[in-house]
């Protein structure tokens, strides 16, 4: 058996992780080891086992870093593809970590997975992390080609609010997060990572910007997802595309999901919010 170590530990930091035990017990037959009492996503996992640190530093480690940003995996995962976008993170990190044969393409929670889809239900999420109050991260990675904050603007939700007048609105998120109004029910604070999933997992459509609850999202392949990229202009969405090993910010996002922006107009692979 290997260890999992863990470099993050926000919501999608851990998600993105998730798909890594079943393709490693399918490549060797063996469950994997976590000792982190920080690790919440992998509770109801059947291929991991929970050990306390000590009788887990018996096991050799298996690194995870679920982004593009040490460029030797980048390469290493181009040289093997042929491609400069990861098809998925389950597929980068496994086939960084040597395994040949990647049978879970997304991550998995194990966990309503069969939860009766509702037709007219749409879960929605309006605010990423506010980096604005951590010290450790600057609010808006100009570097990575942000200039914005992940938040809706008032035209992306007054988009939303109009497009779905008829469906059943849910909003997720913290407290804090910016209000959706209109005939949407708040839920705002009052559900729990699992309660989070719950809901995900039982609408025909998940819309969201690129943040936790979008990866909890990401764990539920029949919901359809629509990711406004609101941190990003236009210059920076004509230049990468979901997947993009040039920039790791993009190799967050999951190319299987249909990506919307903050603009009237189309801007590369991206819908202008108003096509919501």
């Amino acid at each position: 058996m290997h260890r999992l170590t863990f470099p993050f530990f926000h919501i999608g930091d851990q998600i993105a992780t998730t798909p890594i035990p079943e393709n490693y017990f399918n490549s060797t037959g063996e469950r994997v080891v976590i000792s982190d009492k920080r690790i919440w996503a992998f509770k109801h996992n059947p291929y991991v086992v929970v050990l306390d640190e000590l009788e887990a530093e018996q096991y050799p480690v298996l690194d995870l870093m679920p982004d593009c940003r040490l460029q030797e995996q980048a390469r290493n995962y181009a040289e093997l593809t042929n491609s400069i976008t990861a098809s998925s993170q389950a597929e980068y990190m496994c086939l960084n970590l040597g395994f040949k044969d990647v049978t879970l393409r997304h991550p998995r929670l194990y966990c309503y997975e069969d939860s009766r889809i509702v037709p007219d239900k749409v879960v929605v999420h309006t605010t990423g992390s506010d980096r604005t109050t951590r010290a450790d991260e600057a609010p808006i990675r100009t570097a990575r080609g942000e200039d914005a904050l992940r938040t809706m603007s008032d035209d992306v939700i007054a988009s939303i609010l109009k497009n779905y007048a008829d469906w059943q609105v849910i909003q997720v998120g913290g407290e804090c997060d910016k209000p959706l109004g209109g005939h949407s029910i708040d839920l705002r604070g009052k559900t729990d990572y699992w309660e989070t999933a719950r809901e995900i997992a039982s609408a025909a459509r998940f819309i969201g910007v690129n943040s936790g609850p979008m990866h909890i999202a990401n764990c539920y392949p029949r919901v359809d997802k629509r990711i406004v990229l609101m941190e990003f202009p236009k210059q920076t969405l004509l230049k990468y595309r979901p997947g993009d090993l040039r920039n790791w910010a993009f190799s967050w996002i999951d190319p299987a999901s249909t990506f919307f922006n903050r603009f009237n107009f189309d801007v590369g692979l991206t819908y202008s919010h108003a096509k919501l």
